[in-house]
């Protein structure tokens, strides 16, 4: 069937929309650079430890996981990292890779994706 001239209009206006915000979206990220790259501040000599206090909300985050699955607490642990440091350096990643026993390229891949994660120094 053919579709009335106004309702085609109206349909190829609304594709057009989504993918210029689609396009958009992909062109500003989540802050630019998707890689790492080392600076003083940020390298993965940079020392970054856990408090204790904050090390026994880690694991009381990874309780409410089912036993094997540690890795599903990749996102609440980067943001205790995050709130603890003020930005999340690449050592925290590290480390949460570490204590979640996965490879830190994974928990780079959730930092990366997520915007909710400030992987710079933000301001003051």
């Amino acid at each position: 069937m053919f579709l009335p001239l106004a309702l085609r209009s109206a349909v190829s206006h609304a594709g057009r929309q989504v993918r210029s915000l689609h396009r958009s979206a992909v062109r500003t990220g989540a802050g630019g650079v998707f890689v790492h790259r080392d600076t003083p501040e940020n390298n993965p000599d940079t020392p970054f430890e856990f408090t204790p206090e904050n090390m026994k909300r880690v694991e009381a985050i990874i309780t409410n996981y089912p036993e094997g699955h540690k890795q599903a607490a990749t996102i609440p642990v980067l943001d205790l990292a995050q709130r603890q440091h003020g930005w999340l350096p690449i050592s925290a990643m590290n480390k949460v890779a570490e204590i979640l026993d996965v490879s830190p390229m994974r928990v780079h891949e959730v930092a990366t994706f997520y915007t909710m994660f400030n992987r710079q120094p933000v301001g003051k």
